[in-house]
């Protein structure tokens, strides 16, 4: 019986032991930054009655569908920042961008999202189709910033394709450091976010 014992004990002691040095020789994961997108200030509107328009979540490639900050390295493939990450999906992130944008404006069109169940005259479907920072120069330089997305305004009633277009803008961060890099996005998001309102509020008013 005390030889049994003894057995037990041993075998408790080795898998302990075992298990200690497994942890011990993972790599310990460093916490990630999280960023979000600049947002306009809302305004209040005071006109007439405003049409809504559904903004749809873009679509997106695999390589852009996470909450990584895609980096594309000598113009051929996707790398991600490693310590940093977006606050939600990349086209998630852009939606939220362009609800907002459009909530900044004082045009006739009030954004809402397709959970939220209301009747929209206008269905606003993005397609995104660049949204990382191009290390066109050498990966010791600052790289340019790609934001571009094709829309697609489709009105509900008949489901009539009212206009197709597709936004981009490049922004060069100012040096190659994450913040730097965050706020090339910002800038670069906000110029196409704001050109497809404007643009929408036109084709939707013909």
């Amino acid at each position: 019986m005390t030889s049994l014992n003894s057995l037990k004990s041993l075998l408790v002691t080795m898998a302990a032991l075992s298990v200690s040095a497994c942890v011990s020789i993972l790599p310990e994961t460093e916490p990630s930054a999280i960023y979000r997108l600049s947002s306009p200030t809302p305004v209040e509107w005071s006109g007439e009655d405003r049409m809504f328009v559904e903004i749809n979540t873009p679509m997106a490639p695999r390589g852009l569908a996470g909450d990584e900050i895609a980096l594309l390295m000598e113009g051929r493939h996707l790398a991600y920042m490693a310590s940093a990450k977006w606050i939600a999906p990349a086209p998630r992130v852009v939606q939220n961008l362009v609800i907002d944008t459009f909530n900044a404006t004082s045009a006739p069109l009030a954004p809402a999202r397709p959970e939220d169940g209301v009747r929209a005259e206008y269905e606003l479907r993005l397609d995104l189709r660049e949204f990382e920072a191009a290390y066109d120069q050498g990966s010791g330089r600052a790289p340019m910033v790609h934001v571009s997305f094709a829309a697609r305004v489709i009105a509900t009633d008949g489901r009539r394709l009212v206009g197709t277009r597709v936004f981009s803008a490049e922004v060069r961060a100012s040096t190659n450091r994450e913040g730097a890099i965050i706020d090339a996005f910002d800038v670069a998001s906000a110029r196409a976010t704001r050109e497809l309102a404007d643009w929408t509020v036109d084709v939707t008013r013909q």
